[in-house]
């Protein structure tokens, strides 16, 4: 659909509560995306225009932002004939990180690269007076060899509860976001919410998706956030070394001066995080399997789940023209659960 301004939309490429994104075509910056807002439904029309009067002052803001980490937004074209405003920013050629954490835990070393790019965006944000309030995998996307944060300053903090709880990303929420039912004090963000969202972020990746649904199914997350210690309650995959787990307690601490007091210092942290051995797993319900290369040979490790009291786990070598070797449990021996987490817990803290 060509527009005055000789911008055209092509392809749906994703979209969410706030609109769709396109892939689109400008005269000048050639292959662009393109995300459509619009009102959204049961949104008054004043509050729409108050809405929208926002955005175009925040893309001013973020045409200044500019930095290798950070989606470039180019400019915003506002259609009068339908009051809907088209948010024009570069054009990232490999997605979002999303897809990536949706297929299985990612290793250390990739976690380790993608965050610490994010935090340098979100530490350029911050130093231009803005906060981003929706840090997950989704907004962060990769271009070439880097990796850029996106979609910063659509949600406000009046609508930020409501769309968290909606799209089900109310973990990513600090506990001074939710405003107090006894005293009446509202909610805040600010930098230091931004800080705790990007912790979240570690921990989805680190753990993967489908872990990450099984740890949270059936559980109240607003009671356990606003009642405090949420980050020391968190279930990890074994091989998650301790150091990583540490990182996350602190960015999600749940007094705000005990947390990473700015992105650059999460940046510092993450710098000192080891990301060796290289540890790749998958996890499905029943199963969750490790490998590991070394050389010619491979360490396999198999943690089964027969039923929630019914667990077992063993460790072999492999390949190279040699015969397998066990390097840890005992295939076919049942242990609990606990008893299983534990000697996994052992097995991946003690290899070398």
């Amino acid at each position: 659909m060509p527009y005055k301004s000789q911008l055209q939309l092509g392809a749906r490429i994703g979209g969410g509560q706030f609109g769709d994104v396109f892939e689109g075509q400008d005269p000048v910056h050639a292959k662009v995306a393109i995300k459509v807002l619009k009102q959204n439904t049961g949104e008054s029309t004043a509050d729409w225009a108050k809405r929208s009067e926002g955005l175009l002052k925040e893309a001013q803001r973020l045409k200044a932002a500019a930095h290798p980490n950070v989606v470039q937004v180019l400019h915003i074209v506002k259609d009068s004939t339908n009051d809907v405003l088209h948010l024009v920013a570069e054009y990232c050629d490999g997605g979002s990180v999303e897809f990536d954490y949706r297929n299985g835990p990612l290793t250390l070393q990739s976690v380790r690269k993608i965050i610490t790019d994010a935090c340098r965006g979100l530490e350029q944000i911050h130093s231009c007076g803005m906060i981003h309030r929706d840090i997950k995998p989704g907004n962060i996307l990769r271009h070439g060899n880097n990796y850029k944060i996106s979609d910063f300053g659509l949600v406000s903090d009046n609508l930020i509860l409501g769309y968290a709880s909606g799209d089900g990303y109310i973990c990513h929420l600090a506990p001074e976001v939710f405003p107090n039912t006894v005293t009446g004090i509202p909610g805040i963000t600010s930098r230091k919410t931004d800080v705790w969202a990007m912790g979240m972020t570690v921990y989805r990746l680190i753990n993967g998706h489908n872990f990450y649904l099984h740890y949270l199914t059936g559980k109240d997350v607003r009671h356990l956030i606003t009642n405090g210690g949420f980050s020391r309650s968190l279930d990890w995959l074994p091989h998650v070394p301790d150091a990583w787990r540490k990182f996350v307690r602190k960015a999600m601490h749940d007094d705000t001066a005990q947390r990473f007091q700015t992105a650059l210092a999460m940046v510092q942290g993450l710098a000192q995080l080891p990301i060796t051995p290289a540890w790749i797993c998958q996890y499905t319900a029943n199963e969750i399997t490790w490998t590991l290369n070394e050389g010619a040979r491979t360490v396999a490790v198999v943690w089964k789940i027969h039923s929630p009291r019914r667990h077992e786990w063993y460790a072999m070598r492999t390949g190279g023209g040699k015969r397998n070797m066990s390097a840890g449990g005992v295939p076919g021996k049942i242990l609990t659960s606990t008893a299983a987490r534990t000697e996994l817990e052992d097995f991946f803290a003690n290899w070398a």
